[in-house]
């Protein structure tokens, strides 16, 4: 039996309280839930170097908690994600290719990912950073891959992705 009243007032003092509660005799018991910690991932390459068209740009895991979100072994350079709904936010800085676009976006499972391109153009040789953040739903072990989306080779300087679960 739980007591969720005031101490001493309708309490049963000898029975154990297996609910942690915030307050004392002095005051009302209040309910406090565990705090429980989504997993998240945060993943850099800060190598940099040339990636071709259609090619991953690597990522290696930098922090984490939990283990729903985990570096992949059997893809080099990508993200791993257990069933379940993320938001996911990548960030590139590059320099602008000849066709003076730069495009970057995420594949699951081989796939390119519905509205995760990003697009920036500018004048070939700049550098330049881009971002996006979407929100995907996995339904099964998935393998996440941030890309090289554009018709030319770029240069990266530096990339991340962090993936946070929902």
């Amino acid at each position: 039996m739980t007591c969720f009243t005031k101490c001493g007032v309708g309490c049963c003092p000898n029975t154990p309280n297996p609910i942690w509660v915030l307050g004392n005799c002095s005051n009302s018991n209040n309910v406090v839930n565990p705090v429980i910690l989504s997993s998240f991932g945060f993943f850099q390459n800060t190598l940099g170097g040339a990636v071709t068209t259609d090619a991953i740009i690597p990522v290696t895991l930098a922090s984490s908690q939990g283990s729903k979100i985990t570096q992949s072994t059997t893809t080099a350079g990508a993200v791993n994600l257990t069933p379940g709904t993320y938001e996911i936010t990548y960030f590139v800085n590059a320099t602008i290719p000849a066709s003076t676009n730069l495009t970057v976006g995420l594949r699951a499972n081989g796939i390119q990912v519905e509205g995760s391109t990003a697009t920036v153009t500018n004048t070939a040789s700049n550098q330049i950073a881009l971002s996006k953040t979407i929100v995907l739903t996995v339904p099964v072990n998935t393998t996440l891959e941030l890309y090289n989306a554009g018709t030319d080779t770029v240069t990266i300087s530096n990339a991340n992705i962090t993936v946070k679960e929902l």
